[in-house]
């Protein structure tokens, strides 16, 4: 990805967050977005690729961030304190902000698990909701856009169950992502746009 801002001649749009962003190839046939998501990657591992993109003198090349990251942050194994972990995740949200202030940044609320599957239980729901709560509650600071309803909805409106959208209750399934891609695309071109009008000014 450093590689790919290093040789770019235009500003680009990185997508970052999990194997969900990952997965979406949202990227295919824009060449103005590079995709930069990891599987099992954390909101920390975001601001964490952020940092690089930086110490590696190419944040100049680029022209916004769609961040989809935190269900890796609500596993249960990392201890039943949800208190103390939703604290950390909105610091780690702060900073990801206060690393951005000068380009367009979206952040996608986390997909809620299906109510059943394979690596649903791995999971809080009550953390979730919680990490939910803190990203809408940036939208002052930066786009929030409301994958998790706006998922629901577009399954919803095309008379499917919610669950066929799952391959394994978190994951999302090849039904799942001729919903879920759209609404990832419809983000980039609101990012895209800003990101225009910020270098036309």
């Amino acid at each position: 990805m450093i590689a790919q801002l290093t040789r770019s001649g235009q500003r680009s749009i990185i997508l970052l967050g999990d194997s969900l962003v990952a997965a979406s190839q949202a990227q295919i046939g824009a060449p103005d977005v590079a995709m930069a998501a990891v599987g099992r990657s954390r909101i920390a591992d975001v601001l964490a690729i952020v940092s690089r993109i930086k110490s590696h003198g190419v944040w100049d090349k680029v022209g916004g961030l769609i961040v989809g990251a935190g269900i890796n942050d609500s596993e249960w194994r990392e201890g039943d304190d949800l208190q103390s972990r939703t604290i950390y995740f909105r610091s780690v949200l702060d900073a990801l902000i206060r690393a951005s202030l000068d380009i367009p940044l979206a952040i996608l609320t986390i997909t809620e698990p299906d109510k059943q599957g394979a690596h649903v239980d791995r999971f809080s729901r009550d953390l979730i909701e919680r990490q939910n709560t803190e990203i809408r509650a940036v939208s002052s600071r930066a786009i929030v856009f409301d994958m998790d309803k706006e998922f629901r909805t577009s399954m919803a409106k095309a008379g499917l169950e919610v669950s066929v959208g799952f391959s394994d209750g978190v994951h999302i399934s090849e039904i799942g992502y001729q919903h879920w891609r759209p609404l990832l695309v419809e983000c980039v071109e609101t990012v895209r746009a800003i990101s225009r009008q910020k270098a036309d000014v």
